[in-house]
């Protein structure tokens, strides 16, 4: 679960949602990846190491409807790069996507918010791409429409 997180990180830090992520994207990161793995059942470390914050203090960021599809985008691909167990995608994904509901601003917050179902966003994925590797090895990502995403 941590390595998916760190994984699902490395991607955004790549992306315009942290392109002002400074120093402190490591710590983030690791924040993050504390409150998933006790959110998903694990042990306490975001409620121990992070206990002393104040209610939504150290949100590392705010979407907007493009920010979240990117934030979901970057999810699936995660899935992929970690191997992450095919059974268990679901689940998780069930429980993301709305995650990335709580993430967006309040001003991005409206009835006809696209909501994405595992099933349908898989279908998207699920025809090969051909493309080529990124010099780190990372496919290019797509959007959740199916469409190469820039």
């Amino acid at each position: 679960m941590r390595d998916l997180v760190r994984q699902h990180m490395r991607r955004l830090r790549t992306t315009p949602l942290f392109i002002n992520a400074g120093d402190c994207f490591d710590c983030v990161t690791e924040r993050v990846a504390d409150f998933v793995v006790e959110a998903c059942g694990g042990p306490l470390y975001y409620s121990q190491r992070h206990a002393h914050l104040q209610a939504g203090a150290g949100l590392p960021l705010l979407l907007d409807e493009e920010g979240r599809e990117l934030w979901l985008v970057q999810l699936w691909h995660a899935f992929d790069d970690v191997n992450f167990p095919t059974a268990l995608r679901a689940d998780f994904w069930g429980w993301a996507e709305p995650l990335s509901v709580y993430l967006l601003a309040p001003r991005a917050r409206h009835d006809r918010l696209t909501r994405y179902a595992y099933d349908t966003v898989r279908s998207w994925f699920s025809t090969p791409v051909l493309q080529d590797r990124s010099p780190h090895g990372c496919v290019p990502a797509r959007n959740l429409r199916g469409h190469d995403a820039i």
